[in-house]
């Protein structure tokens, strides 16, 4: 996982600063920032964590301002703009919930008309144009010519995902971080952001895919001992975007949604059982309930009678 943009573990936290002082503390970046207010001087703080194909960062700035320059070299980036003024970016006015995307030789010419956060992603172009393909089954190139869009009721959930990950690195030892776990973690950044963009306001169509293959797993898992990580694993995702797959298209999480199809075949099995050969805990542990006070709860919760009641009503 070597690679040269990033320097792997490496954290920055700077103190409030004047523009000119706080530009040396973004890692990579050749830019320049002017303030474009008279009467507020122009502050900025810069905070963000390097994994080995990820800079991750953000940058508060207390008024309006300009910045010009380039990113990191061989590299994708994509921002976000937590504002309320007018954003424009190479003389085009950005919606609110509009995505900045980057890339190779691209030159930076920003503008934005009040105070702002603005959340970067800078990602290595070959690792991520591997993980875009592996994710969506399409090419990179031809979605970035088109508006990639934040949905606006999302905003507060992606800010949450944002901000955890760079609280994260700022609160906790990397010294005790492997390879291995760098590797789950940059896969979970680009899988959850991945879940959270448009292109022109439709879904690029993974959310589809990995629902309908999750449902299908589960489906024919009801007597195993599945885990979810185990399965996020297979279908390829994290299980962050795995649970917000779930939680985004059916109002629950693969664990609930697994319960239920669970406690339907379970009832299936007692409408059908003889009520005087049959016990109602061999039937719940064959689908991995082992509590069966909390077995008979969730059962009763769901259906309005007890186990015991439909087994038996059974003919």
């Amino acid at each position: 996982m070597e690679n040269t943009l990033f320097h792997s573990g490496l954290v920055v936290k700077s103190p409030v600063l004047g523009c000119e002082e706080a530009v040396a503390y973004s890692v990579g970046w050749d830019a320049e920032v002017r303030q474009t207010e008279k009467r507020n001087r122009l502050l900025m703080q810069v905070m963000g964590f390097h994994t080995p194909h990820i800079q991750f960062g953000s940058t508060y700035y207390n008024a309006a301002f300009m910045v010009r320059g380039v990113c990191p070299q061989k590299s994708v980036v994509i921002t976000y703009n937590q504002t309320k003024g007018v954003i424009n970016y190479r003389n085009r006015k950005f919606d609110r919930n509009e995505l900045l995307v980057l890339t190779r030789d691209e030159e930076l010419d920003l503008v934005i008309s009040g105070r702002n956060i603005t959340f970067t992603i800078a990602i290595d172009e070959d690792y991520f144009y591997k993980v875009f393909i592996d994710y969506y089954g399409m090419d990179f190139e031809g979605t970035v010519k088109k508006r990639l869009l934040l949905e606006p009721q999302k905003e507060s959930v992606f800010l949450d995902f944002l901000q955890f990950w760079i609280d994260y690195f700022l609160t906790h030892n990397k010294e005790y971080l492997l390879p291995e776990d760098y590797e789950q973690i940059e896969q979970e950044i680009l899988h959850t952001l991945f879940a959270f963009i448009t292109v022109n306001g439709q879904k690029i169509g993974s959310e589809n895919r990995i629902l309908k293959e999750a449902r299908g797993l589960l489906e024919h898992s009801l007597d195993l001992d599945l885990r979810l990580s185990d399965m996020a694993k297979h279908l390829g995702v994290s299980q962050r975007t795995l649970e917000y797959t779930f939680k985004h298209n059916l109002g629950m999480t693969p664990k609930n949604y697994l319960q239920v199809l669970r406690l339907y075949a379970i009832r299936d099995e007692l409408k059908l059982a003889d009520p005087r050969v049959t016990k109602v805990s061999d039937i719940a542990l064959k689908y991995a309930f082992f509590h069966m006070g909390h077995f008979a709860s969730e059962y009763k919760k769901l259906f309005g009678e007890s186990p015991m009641e439909t087994l038996k009503s059974s003919n």
